[in-house]
């Protein structure tokens, strides 16, 4: 047997492992006990419980995955069987869109690998270790991109991951932003239809959640902490007024729904999707570090760009991986030294998180501001992935290389 896919289910094993006994398991609790309650005919929201839940109506078909099993455990394993199966969906298209010149036997040992890598990083363990559902809308938006811009209509899975969770909506504000107004169109049914359903299946929850339980997020989940890598976030903790973290948030997504577009626009699929969801996490009220498992595509896009020797790509690649393996926020929450308040340069080390998306959309949009179009993928010759590439267009060393015979273009400089 290969040494990749050992090594992937080694890595799935141990993280399991570690998540079910060191984790507290505490969203996978709160999903629990609200899916019991509108089994029960209740809502949702508003319960005796240590944490409330603070998801959409939508939320909820979430929060039934957690009912499975007799206890909390068996529910938190089962969950977290799930979500490692989400994420290695979610690598093997974006291997796909990455590296499409692989063969089905290739593509599959970078996905092995990959997924290893992915399992270990601070974001994953993280959100095991509390039973989020962070992989679980990572999935259905890779997902529901996949195929762009012919494969139009499976955008509603997109659609349905934010009314979840509101904070893919960005997707569909990039897609719409990119002129992918079919795209956008379908990812707006699928939120409509995703709502509709969760009040269908629990009027009392969508009643509440209108006359006033949307608030419940706002009240549980602080924006002055050291741990919500958002702009806004910062903004509160250095102590700038609340409308100057909004303002920076406001001109954040301008821009990263530019650059998305642009990206978009010249078929850069793995570009403009990554761009798209580190710009929504920056942008976002709340980033908890579990909720930048979002940010993988972007280390994907990252790798892509050393294998096509774009400059910075390792720099940045390497600071996430540092990072995030090291799990800085890990040390934050135990007292380490590293992340206590003051200073510029601390306020920086405990919020690189944001330091590091910033760079990433500057990062991202450099090939755009310098008018070079990205990097042409060849073909896929795995027909798992001929569907996830669309290719460019060309530039103009490229369209030279061709007259001249060649019959794949090399890498831009």
């Amino acid at each position: 047997m290969a040494l990749a896919p050992l090594v992937a289910v080694a890595a799935a094993v141990v993280v399991t492992r570690w998540a079910l006994q060191s984790g507290s398991l505490i969203d996978t609790v709160v999903f629990r006990t609200a899916a019991h309650a509108v089994l029960r005919g209740q809502s949702p929201y508003f319960l005796r419980t240590e944490v409330p839940f603070v998801y959409p109506p939508a939320g909820i078909f979430a929060a039934l995955l957690a009912v499975a099993g007799p206890n909390v455990h068996v529910a938190a394993t089962l969950w977290a069987v799930v979500s490692l199966a989400a994420l290695a969906r979610t690598t093997w298209i974006l291997v796909g869109l990455a590296w499409p010149a692989l063969d089905r036997r290739g593509a599959g040992q970078r996905t092995c690998w990959l997924f290893a890598v992915a399992c270990v990083l601070e974001p994953t363990r993280i959100a095991l270790s509390f039973g989020q559902v962070g992989l679980l809308l990572l999935w259905l938006t890779v997902e529901g991109l996949r195929g762009q811009p012919a494969a139009a209509g499976r955008t509603w899975l997109v659609g349905v991951a934010a009314a979840m969770k509101l904070t893919p909506a960005v997707v569909l504000v990039g897609l719409a932003a990119a002129g992918r107004w079919r795209s956008a169109m379908w990812g707006v049914a699928g939120f409509v239809a995703a709502g509709a359903a969760a009040a269908a299946v629990a009027p009392v929850a969508a009643r509440d959640y209108v006359g006033g339980a949307w608030r419940l997020a706002h009240d549980v989940n602080s924006t002055r902490d050291v741990l919500n890598h958002s702009l806004i976030g910062v903004s509160a903790v250095v102590g700038l007024p609340s409308w100057m973290g909004l303002a920076l948030a406001a001109l954040a997504l301008v821009a990263g729904i530019t650059v998305t577009a642009l990206l978009w626009r010249r078929h850069d699929e793995l570009g403009g999707l990554s761009t798209v969801l580190v710009t929504g996490l920056l942008v976002s009220p709340v980033s908890w570090v579990h909720h930048w498992v979002a940010a993988f595509p972007a280390l994907v896009l990252l790798l892509r760009g050393i294998s096509t020797r774009r400059r910075g790509a390792r720099v940045l690649l390497a600071t996430a991986l540092v990072g995030m393996v090291a799990g800085t926020d890990a040390l934050a929450l135990h007292g380490g030294g590293l992340l206590d308040p003051g200073g510029i340069w601390s306020t920086a080390l405990q919020e690189w998180y944001v330091v590091w998306g910033l760079a990433l959309v500057c990062w991202a949009a450099s090939p755009v501001v310098r008018n070079r179009s990205a990097p042409a993928p060849v073909t896929s010759s795995c027909p798992a992935h001929r569907l996830t590439v669309t290719s460019p267009r060309p530039d103009s060393d490229a369209v030279t290389a061709g007259r001249r015979g060649s019959r794949h273009p090399g890498p831009p400089p």
